[in-house]
């Protein structure tokens, strides 16, 4: 009889814990689609740091990158660093557009990192076509799965938009988003209203972008991470063999900090909030023929920005703790 009672108060005591163990269970890893202008700034190359260092702890999956400048230098730059971290084998694309944002001023670290550091790709003439490949990624993602995260000019994923049916998926561009992506993440703009570099380097992407892309976007815009300082614990955490190192050292001037611009929009994509951050309301981004942006509430609006809910130099400890975290696969 005292067995008889007992069994619903164990049964009761396993439900429990398997509850608890189902609450503090770790939410699966975000997978993650990286839009990058590696090399006009150095915060790209932090933006990759921090995103290998959440992929080693379990908090993201890569699932491939792209550079979307004209620089031969932006693929091969991005191999690098995820070489770094153990990850030669990530997918990376490229735009194939002549003469976009890749002068003289624009490869201050990436032409060195490409060539000087370990990575398989060597030139961004050997990396396939970054719409293409978006294409071949999402097609193979379980729908409603996938993050993108833009931190440069838009032209790739004006691309991804434009495109038609291909060997990867009946689907046009638009409707492949639509049915893959679940959410896109773009640095770029200011917030209410303003300009910013990003918007103005291709307003007809930027525009196209904002009007057409068919899923929930939110905005990081300059505010955001402008006074937000990382990148000089680099010199003191990380050894010499680091290309993230070389390209603060290189842009910045070796001990320097660098504005956060873009690791925020990838610390949102992935943590989300998380204390850090809030959303504004729904609304509408509207971007003009001079790429200002001009955001207006809208009750169902697909659009929303960051507000940092945290100091700066709290974001900044969370941002550079990830930049300098060893690579867990070397």
């Amino acid at each position: 009889m005292i067995a008889d009672r007992r069994l619903p108060l164990l049964g009761a005591l396993v439900g429990a814990l398997a509850l608890l163990s189902a609450a503090g269970a770790p939410a699966a890893p975000v997978r993650i689609l990286f839009d990058s202008d590696i090399g006009p700034d150095c915060d790209d190359a932090g933006t990759a740091a921090l995103l290998n260092a959440l992929a080693d702890r379990g908090e993201a999956e890569i699932l491939g990158m792209a550079c979307c400048t004209s620089s031969e230098w932006g693929a091969p730059c991005l191999d690098a660093i995820n070489t770094w971290y153990g990850r030669p084998d990530v997918p990376i694309g490229t735009i194939k557009r002549t003469g976009f944002l890749s002068g003289k001023g624009d490869h201050k670290y990436n032409e060195h990192v490409a060539k000087n550091f370990p990575n398989d790709l060597k030139s961004g003439k050997d990396a396939p076509d970054a719409a293409e490949l978006y294409r071949k990624i999402l097609a193979g993602q379980p729908d409603a799965s996938v993050v993108m995260v833009a931190v440069g000019p838009l032209p790739n994923l004006a691309n991804l938009l434009a495109s038609g049916a291909d060997a990867n998926s009946p689907l046009a561009g638009v409707e492949l988003v639509k049915k893959k992506v679940k959410g896109l993440v773009v640095m770029g703009g200011r917030y209410p209203s303003g300009k910013e570099w990003n918007f103005e380097q291709d307003r007809a992407a930027t525009k196209k972008v904002n009007e057409e892309w068919p899923t929930p976007i939110v905005f990081s815009g300059g505010e955001v991470g402008e006074p937000i300082g990382t990148g000089a614990r680099l010199f003191s955490e990380t050894p010499p063999e680091n290309p993230v190192r070389k390209a603060y050292e290189l842009y910045n001037g070796a001990g320097k900090n660098r504005s956060s611009w873009d690791q925020t929009a990838m610390l949102y994509a992935i943590r989300g909030e998380a204390g850090v951050f809030k959303l504004s309301p729904e609304g509408t981004n509207a971007v003009a023929a001079d790429g200002k942006n001009t955001w207006s509430a809208a009750a169902g609006g697909r659009h929303r920005y960051l507000i940092k809910a945290a100091g700066d130099r709290d974001i900044a400890k969370v941002i550079e703790d990830c930049m300098v975290q060893p690579p867990r696969k070397r």
